[in-house]
């Protein structure tokens, strides 16, 4: 019984749109005569329709949608404005670490020596970032505060 409620169940958003056929329009109809659990499942179903149906949304003024297009615009910019200097950065510093570690400039000594300093600069970066990521997705007040 409870697989055969389970197929009616389906058909009743179908009947509450009106898409279903007047076979199966009339088949859900008898089987809701004689079943009271999907009848009353059925009657939920009506009044949260008839609810959703009866909400009415207000359009925002035009003002509201020539700033919601400009923070758009400004969102999208400036995304592909730090893409470009991400991507200009890490080419830089690669170049960098090639001229580095292949160049003939200086001893190896004296490369080792600037390397740890710069290595951990780029350790404790790392960390302060990974912190600051991990935040931003666990900080549930951070996409309420305007700034």
């Amino acid at each position: 019984m409870a697989q055969e409620c389970e197929s009616f169940q389906l058909l009743m958003s179908g009947y509450l749109d009106g898409e279903l056929t007047p076979e199966d329009r009339a088949r859900l109809e008898q089987h809701l005569a004689s079943c009271g659990g999907c009848r009353k499942e059925f009657d939920k179903m009506k009044r949260l329709v008839a609810a959703a149906s009866e909400l009415r949304l207000d359009e925002p003024p035009e003002e509201v949608w020539d700033t919601f297009m400009d923070g758009v615009y400004n969102r999208i910019e400036r995304q592909t404005g730090w893409i470009f200097f991400i991507m200009g950065a890490a080419a830089l510093a690669l170049f960098g670490l090639y001229l580095f570690l292949f160049e003939p400039w200086a001893p190896a000594l004296i490369k080792l020596l600037i390397a740890i300093p710069v290595v951990g600069l780029a350790v404790v970066f790392i960390s302060v970032l990974r912190e600051r990521l991990f935040a931003a997705k666990t900080d549930r007040y951070s996409k309420e505060v305007q700034r």
